[in-house]
């Protein structure tokens, strides 16, 4: 009964010592996270705001050696690091693609409006 609990034990000890000093799962969700974002900028027109085109650029770079890291080094904490930036920038990317956009339109509202005060007067 010894044996099995010494066992046991070094098992466990095993086990969390593998867990503890391997390295960690490939970060796939995160990397379609970050794709998506950086898709949904795109389409959104980050490219035609300068801010939001940087800070598209700068994800789509993060992107890049984010899978760099994961394929050549495997390094997945390396990755994921870049791959939580490339989130950032991309979500950055986004909000100022959709406020440019949004200034657009509210812009042009009021230009409506304006026009249609000058033909009631």
């Amino acid at each position: 009964m010894q044996y099995l609990k010494s066992v046991v034990t070094l098992s466990g000890l095993v086990a969390l010592f593998v867990v503890g000093c391997g390295s960690s799962a490939v970060p796939l969700d995160k990397l379609t996270d970050a794709k998506a974002t950086v898709r949904a900028a795109q389409e959104a027109g980050a490219q035609s705001t300068p801010q939001a085109a940087l800070h598209l650029k700068m994800a789509n770079d993060e992107l890049a050696s984010a899978q760099k890291a994961m394929d050549d080094d495997k390094d997945n904490d390396r990755a994921r690091l870049l791959l939580n930036q490339a989130q950032a920038d991309a979500d950055l990317s986004l909000a100022l693609a959709r406020g440019t956009t949004e200034k657009q339109q509210a812009q042009d509202a009021q230009a409506k409006i304006d026009g249609l005060l000058k033909q009631a007067q």
